[in-house]
């Protein structure tokens, strides 16, 4: 399955073999800490009751309302919804790009479960029975980066200290015993060196700001989610004299791939025989990747990778795209 290298002008990655078994999906899951999805199939629809979840163990609650059998295939592809090329060895079949798991059959009346471990990025939900998908039994779902906050006295501890650019999901909690606030700020000033308000010194000035948790109280937690483009971040506490006293930290949103460019690889991957999401990881080479020369990699991608994000792609500047 490792047949398919390529560069383009944006030097896409296929940095060959490798053997990176980095796939997110591959992981196992619990029913105590997974998110629901509720699937309906019927002819000729799959109905989500969810657009958006945040990444990580996720069961699927599925249901055939329908009279005739159907099936649920995950996959992950930035192939926009309904445009999934055909498949060339099975008539009325689409390509199966980034195949994650499957459940088949799922008979009428009935209803089942499927449990899988999806990272971030853009899903298709598709029953792919002969002619079924063409018909319209396919579904968006959008997986975001879930970030941890905790704040207490006086710091803020992010469970990770990157993202990919668009929907973040930050969960804020406050640990501490006093009402704590999260800010997040885009902008290049070092996190240590934002200067205070003419107005109110005991607060800090909030130079691109793209929003806030605010007045969180001990013991309580918010879930925030916010688009953000690639960039510099700030995490701060607002609150007065806290930012003075440490509470705040660095954050990278590390840039993604035009979609209508991904898009495309995963079509020229799977005309060349790559779709299952694992094989088409292998073709990363990771060592490779980190040590080659003119190709900018940061802490924050260094962490990516570590947690299994790999990079789809190399801009023209040498910086890694997701």
């Amino acid at each position: 399955m490792r047949r398919f290298l390529t560069f383009t002008t944006a030097a896409i990655l296929a940095l060959a073999a490798g053997g990176v078994n980095a796939s997110p999906a591959a992981a196992e899951t619990t029913a105590t800490t997974a998110t629901h999805v509720s699937v309906t199939l019927k002819e000729m629809s799959v109905q989500l009751n969810v657009a958006t979840i945040p990444a990580g163990p996720v069961i699927f609650d599925i249901t055939n309302t329908g009279a005739v059998e159907h099936e649920v295939v995950i996959l992950k592809t930035d192939i926009a919804e309904g445009s999934l090329p055909d498949n060339e060895e099975e008539v009325g079949k689409a390509a199966e790009v980034g195949h994650v798991d499957e459940i088949d059959p799922v008979l009428p009346g009935a209803t089942v479960t499927l449990s899988v471990t999806l990272g971030p990025g853009n899903y298709l939900i598709i029953c792919n029975k002969p002619g079924h998908h063409a018909a319209g039994m396919h579904a968006a779902l959008t997986v975001t980066t879930p970030v941890g906050v905790t704040l207490k006295e006086m710091s803020i501890a992010p469970s990770q200290r990157f993202a990919i650019a668009g929907p973040v999901t930050f969960t804020v909690t406050n640990s501490g015993t006093v009402v704590h606030e999260l800010v997040i700020l885009k902008t290049d000033i070092p996190e240590g060196a934002i200067p205070v308000r003419a107005d109110d010194p005991s607060r800090a000035q909030e130079p691109g700001n793209v929003g806030e948790a605010g007045d969180i109280d001990p013991g309580k937690s918010e879930t925030v989610t916010f688009t953000l483009d690639a960039g510099k971040y700030v995490l701060i506490c607002n609150q007065p004299g806290h930012y003075a006293a440490g509470m705040h930290t660095s954050f990278t949103v590390l840039p993604k791939l035009p979609r209508a460019v991904a898009a495309a690889i995963d079509a020229a991957l799977a005309a060349h025989g790559v779709e299952d999401l694992e094989a088409r990881e292998s073709l990363v080479n990771v060592k490779a990747l980190l040590t080659a020369p003119g190709i900018l990699v940061t802490d924050a991608d260094r962490d990516a990778i570590e947690a299994g994000i790999l990079p789809r792609a190399v801009g023209a500047g040498g910086g890694l795209r997701y």
